[in-house]
């Protein structure tokens, strides 16, 4: 996982544009702030009409049963017209949920876009804390502490236990008056009716509550990584818990990246070509790379990673707990599959590229090409690329000499190197141990030599 300090790993906390005119972004900063305030309202007052009218509804509907099938006697038969109350039921309760979830998305998009502009004028709460943790105070300077769904014990759920609530009990007394006009008809009637009809009630209301939540799913949420959350509370692994705000940072680091003008084509070919050469064949886990690491294990066969890019980029990003390893691996293959879905291929590489750990307490490239070139390369060479991807997860800096010549014979063969770039590979490996950023203990650099006279 990123260190989170200002000062290290990821240096981008908010977006690096600026304005030339400061009273246009002044006056959008205003509109946004009218915009959150009108939909605030809008939530309020909808949840109190919303209450009012469900208690309303399902009171008549419960009370008036009797008179209204007395009314239809002779046009609609008693138990049509209960599947018609029925079908109103829910499709009321079903449309008013949707309805107060977009309500709820339009109140969080408008809140983050007030803080980010906030923060482009110059607006910063820093580190300062009072009576609430800094993040409190309306998102503070992170939009993404403003989230979709806070949870089931606050304000944004009340609508869906009123309207769950009472839809619920309404459904219950249609349905045992529904069972009572088909008594003649229901075969099981010597069995007790009262829990059948109990339990398709509360069905119905976990159902509310499955649509309601998976309309409140942010940007890149979806209801896998939700299940994967609560097995990872389970099985005692931490993680981190706002996901879209380490994506929004991720995401941040990758603009910074293309605001520097650093060409990054190179750098995704060779990442895929060193780390993950069926990065384009598979669903985010490569079951060929998981079996033979599980060989390597065993020591069956010689150890190597499974990892593909995605598991790298999620064990990055979102695993705090790196030391428990086989939880560590499910939770990680898990949300691999559920990310591979969300992100597409191209995004991976560059949220990789802009944010993984290179050495320790270096992540994302353009940190690792301070460190290692002393600026940021715009155009890096095959022989950059190919120095800078083989550096990564190396956080004991060692040269690890077989892998490389393994690798470089490989991108020899496959004409993705040439013998000048081997040249250039040679010096930067030499450059860097001389100045003490690459342990070669063993004085193993030498044979990097033998690749040159192939």
């Amino acid at each position: 996982m990123i260190d989170d300090n200002l000062n290290r790993g990821w240096k981008q906390h908010y977006p690096t544009y600026v304005f030339k005119n400061r009273d246009i972004a002044i006056e959008e900063y205003k509109t946004a702030s009218k915009s959150l305030e009108a939909e605030e309202r809008i939530f309020l007052n909808a949840s109190n009409i919303a209450v009012l009218a469900s208690a309303g509804l399902g009171s008549l509907a419960v009370g008036s049963l009797n008179s209204l099938t007395a009314k239809f006697t002779g046009i609609l038969p008693p138990y049509l017209l209960l599947l018609i109350f029925l079908l109103l039921t829910a499709g009321f309760s079903w449309v008013a949920l949707r309805y107060f979830a977009d309500r709820q998305r339009a109140i969080v998009f408008a809140a983050r876009k007030v803080i980010v502009l906030r923060r482009m004028l110059g607006l910063s709460y820093g580190s300062t804390q009072l009576v609430l943790p800094n993040w409190r105070t309306e998102g503070a300077d992170e939009p993404f502490a403003i989230r979709l769904f806070p949870g089931w014990n606050t304000y944004v759920t009340y609508p869906y236990y009123a309207i769950a609530g009472i839809s619920t009990i309404v459904l219950l007394f249609l349905l045992a008056f529904l069972a009572k006009q088909l008594e003649s008809y229901i075969l099981f009637i010597n069995f007790p009716i009262w829990p059948i009809l109990i339990s398709i009630s509360v069905c119905w209301g976990l159902y509310l509550a499955f649509i309601y939540r998976k309309a409140l799913l942010d940007v890149h949420e979806n209801m896998d990584t939700l299940l994967v959350k609560n097995l990872s509370h389970m099985i005692r692994l931490k993680i981190v818990t706002n996901f879209e705000y380490v994506i929004y940072r991720a995401t941040l680091a990758k603009y910074e990246l293309s605001r520097l003008h650093i060409e990054i084509k190179e750098l995704k070919g060779m990442l895929v070509f060193i780390e993950d050469r069926d990065f384009y064949n598979h669903s985010g886990v490569s079951i060929k790379a998981l079996l033979r690491a599980t060989l390597g294990f065993m020591r069956i066969k010689r150890r190597s990673g499974g990892s593909t890019v995605t598991q790298q980029l999620i064990r990055t990003l979102f695993i705090i707990d790196q030391s428990k390893l086989i939880r560590r691996k499910i939770i990680e293959i898990l949300l691999s599959f559920s990310f591979n879905r969300i992100l597409n291929k191209n995004e991976q590489l560059e949220l990789y590229l802009a944010s993984v750990r290179f050495e320790r307490g270096i992540y994302g490239v353009l940190e690792a090409m301070h460190y290692f070139f002393d600026k940021p390369i715009e155009n890096a060479s095959k022989a950059q690329s190919f120095f800078l991807i083989e550096r990564v997860s190396n956080i004991h800096s060692l040269l690890l000499i077989d892998k490389i010549i393994q690798t470089v014979q490989q991108a020899l063969e496959r004409k993705i190197l040439n013998i000048q770039d081997v040249e250039e590979l040679i010096e930067l490996y030499r450059k860097s141990i001389t100045i003490g950023k690459i342990k070669d203990s063993k004085g193993e650099l030498s044979k990097l030599d033998a690749l040159i006279k192939i």
